[in-house]
């Protein structure tokens, strides 16, 4: 357990790509309910379960996705459970970043001009933690695809984009990702 925390602290801090992580689908299954878990438990601070589930669930997908396409393009299937867990591992440790966050935020006035100051900072920092997001998934994409790093973070960034479009589409204003 020791050297799988090392490794997911390593990915995150660009030292290390989803090759350094076991083989195991047993692995991938747990860290997605992981993650459901650890969604639900800081959606649950903004909105009921109900509405958070099915996002969570499509966020979910669209994270496999962002293994399994690209990989299936570049004719790497075998390299999917391996980026997948590091996708999903960096998930959960980024919405684990993002719950001081999300709680420190509260509730966002109507009015920009009313925003405190802590909330200004703590955007910032949001912003910060999606950026470093960005790359740490980029990272991953590069190992696994062995493409340059710019490459691997654009990909990201299309995913990225196209979560939010197809968010906002399925779930309305509340559709946007809840975390960094």
């Amino acid at each position: 357990m020791k050297s799988l925390l090392e490794s997911i602290r390593d990915i995150l801090l660009l030292r290390r790509g989803p090759q350094d992580l076991p083989f195991s689908a047993a692995l991938l299954g747990a860290l997605i309910l992981f993650a459901l878990a650890i969604g639900l438990a800081v959606s649950a601070q903004r909105v009921p379960v109900a509405v958070a589930a099915p996002q969570l669930g499509f966020e979910v997908l669209l994270l496999l996705a962002l293994a399994w396409i690209p990989l299936a393009l570049a004719r790497r299937r075998e390299r999917f459970v391996q980026t997948a867990t590091a996708l999903v591992a960096a998930a959960i440790a980024f919405n684990l970043l993002a719950v001081p966050v999300v709680l420190g935020v509260g509730e966002l006035p109507k009015d920009p001009r009313a925003l405190t100051t802590l909330q200004v900072v703590l955007g910032w920092l949001s912003l910060a933690l999606l950026a470093w997001k960005l790359v740490v998934s980029g990272h991953v994409l590069r190992h696994a695809l062995d493409v340059p790093l710019r490459i691997g973070v654009l990909i990201a960034a299309a995913f990225l984009a196209a979560e939010v479009v197809l968010n906002l589409a399925l779930f309305g204003a509340q559709g946007t990702p809840a975390t960094p």
